[in-house]
């Protein structure tokens, strides 16, 4: 009788810390699903972050990237003024020797009117573009890092937080430009490219 009634309690025991267990993941999964939307507010202050530092480590090279030389952008320019963070530019990428900067994905939709990561889908910027200026800057002949610190643009999620906030303590190369920011992007480098489609994920959101 004992025996039955320790065997008991033992089932009840484990069937309270199962429950227990189970609460606590409905409430991780809720906090993760919201975590894109609490970073990105997070990144539309002008807090001490530091994009420059890490950048490459949080947004590793994928297959299809070539190296690419600035002095190759002899095409068409444009330019696009943004006004808030996130500019809508998921992924940039350094030229030769970590020099210039290209922009490799984008997030190709606009959600609704006016929605920041929309930005550089609705303006039209589109992959292999070079960044030729900042604000009138010539920044051709710039640093990688020393770009991403003027641009403080990044759009940012779970896969990459742990990265990001460990890069803050590298310093900065630079501090970021005031909005509404003036970038021009020219043509003509990474013309080898194959640049694959970008598919969406429900988790992971847009990726090649």
């Amino acid at each position: 009788m004992a025996n039955q009634k320790l065997r008991v309690s033992v089932l009840l025991a484990c069937l309270a810390l199962l429950m227990g267990f189970l609460s606590l993941s409905a409430f991780w999964s809720s906090s993760g699903a919201s975590f894109v939307s609490v970073a990105s507010k997070m990144r539309s202050t002008r807090t001490a972050v530091h994009i420059g530092n890490g950048y490459q480590e949080r947004m590793s090279p994928r297959d299809h990237d070539k190296t690419f030389l600035v002095a190759d952008a002899t095409g068409a320019t444009a330019e696009v003024t943004y006004k808030k963070r996130p500019f809508g530019i998921l992924r940039y990428s350094p030229g030769k020797d970590h020099i210039g900067a290209m922009v490799m994905e984008i997030i190709p939709k606009s959600r609704y009117p006016g929605d920041p990561q929309g930005q550089a889908f609705a303006a039209g910027v589109t992959s292999g573009r070079v960044l030729k200026s900042i604000n009138g800057k010539d920044v051709s002949g710039m640093e990688f890092a020393h770009i991403m610190d003027l641009l403080d643009d990044e759009v940012m999620d779970q896969r990459m937080s742990q990265h990001f906030y460990a890069s803050e303590k590298a310093g900065r190369l630079a501090d970021p430009v005031d909005l509404p920011i003036t970038v021009v992007y020219q043509e003509g480098a990474g013309q080898d490219i194959e640049w694959p489609q970008m598919k969406e994920d429900i988790w992971e959101g847009f990726t090649r």
